[in-house]
């Protein structure tokens, strides 16, 4: 038994030697290829990245990785530094994981015209006016909340009467794209629209489509958000009831 044990711990032990040689070997390789070469930092996709994301999400988010590079095989528009980046640009067009991330692949925000679903999500589009998207500044690469103005429902679920309550109904949302509506002639409207793709998960999406439809009929309002805001889904919300407490 104890030659046995033995003979494991051994095994163990050469299984741990080779794992180091083999990765001391590839590190080793590494550094033999940039021997003798100027080396740069240059930023890779850890992962596919959908067009339409911030560049100010790119690091958060976990999109981006710093690789070392000979000079002399890196092109120049290749970008080294997210803070060498224009913040208000986002992709402009999917990249795969592994691409270096080029400055010609970043455009003004809105001017994005392609997206990508990110995985897990689904792209599903409202049409708000402009007061709704924040004056107009949610655009393709925002995080958004989202709040919802509705009828108060009795437990039959019909209006009572002119009741109406306010609350968030999900945040963190990724805005995909955001495009013009199309123009109703037979409707004069004092507000532009838009439409806005957002990536939801399909419960998202179901209270989305709850939210402006049959009886749930409410009134959408984004909310744009930023590095540090605060929001909770399980409060209360606002109601004709308590808006002044």
């Amino acid at each position: 038994m104890n030659r046995r044990l033995i003979t494991i711990v051994v095994a163990v032990a050469l299984a741990g030697l080779g794992s180091l040689m083999v990765y001391g070997y590839v590190h080793g390789a590494d550094e033999r290829a940039l021997r003798g070469q100027r080396a740069v930092n240059v930023l890779v996709a850890a992962k596919a990245i959908p067009a339409g994301t911030a560049i100010t999400r790119l690091v958060a988010d976990g999109y981006v990785v710093t690789r070392r590079f000979p000079a002399s095989s890196v092109p120049d528009d290749v970008l080294t530094r997210i803070e060498d980046a224009d913040s208000d640009t986002v992709i402009g067009s999917p990249v795969r994981a592994g691409e270096l991330i080029r400055k010609p692949l970043l455009v003004p925000r809105g001017s994005s015209q392609t997206f990508t679903v990110p995985e897990g999500k689904i792209a599903l589009t409202v049409e708000l006016t402009d007061p709704q998207r924040v004056a107009g500044h949610v655009v393709a690469g925002s995080k958004v909340a989202v709040f919802l103005t509705r009828r108060i429902l009795d437990s039959g679920g019909r209006p009572r009467g002119e009741l109406t309550e306010t609350r968030l109904l999900m945040s963190g949302i990724d805005v995909l794209w955001v495009g013009p509506a199309p123009k109703d002639k037979s409707v004069a409207k004092t507000q532009g629209t838009s439409l806005v793709t957002l990536a939801v998960t399909q419960r998202q999406a179901e209270k989305l489509v709850w939210s402006v439809s049959g009886t749930g009929g409410g009134r959408l309002y984004l909310g744009l958000e930023g590095g540090s805001s605060e929001l909770s889904e399980s409060g209360s919300g606002v109601s004709s009831f308590k808006v002044f407490k």
